[in-house]
């Protein structure tokens, strides 16, 4: 009797124990998309065509936290395929720094981070075409990071490659 009582009390420590083994939540969520500001089309008739397309990143930040945050920024890096030179490179670019408004528990804001500007150049037998590949929004108080969006897990294999803009 007394090994199964000690054997139920061992088991109701593990259970009870277990939630303060988990990772801590975040105190922010992230949601990232891109959005288009503006597009402009220019048709050169024989000689081709240009596009150019102003994009930004809306960041959707969420207070999962019980309590208001104060302090935060956001910031971001873009990895930009650019065409220049008759040839196409991956670019590394940094969107900048804004501070997030104070945010109350459960308070849900929308930012726009960074502008970047694309081209797409059509001559007689070529085109180029700039894309924005991948992105990375962080989230920090304090210099300590907060929260991370990523818009995908390719991101840090390609920043690798990338270059920093000239």
């Amino acid at each position: 009797m007394k090994t199964m009582l000690t054997i139920l009390t061992a088991g109701f420590a593990c259970i009870v124990s277990a939630p303060a083994a988990e990772t801590a939540k975040p105190l922010v969520t992230l949601t990232v998309k891109k959005h288009v500001l503006d597009r402009e089309h220019d048709q050169r008739g024989l000689r081709g065509s240009s596009t150019q397309k102003s994009l930004t990143l809306r960041v959707e930040i969420v207070n999962t936290s019980p309590a208001a945050i104060e302090g935060a920024e956001l910031s971001g890096h873009a990895l930009i395929m650019r065409a220049g030179d008759f040839r196409e490179m991956l670019i590394k670019e940094f969107l900048g720094t804004i501070k997030v408004p104070a945010m109350k528990p459960n308070e849900k804001l929308t930012l726009e981070l960074g502008k970047i500007d694309l081209r797409e150049m059509e001559w007689r037998a070529r085109k180029f075409e700039e894309s924005l590949e991948e992105w990375r929004v962080v989230c920090t108080r304090g210099g300590v990071e907060i929260a991370k969006a990523e818009s995908s897990d390719k991101y840090t294999s390609l920043e690798k490659d990338a270059k920093q803009p000239v």
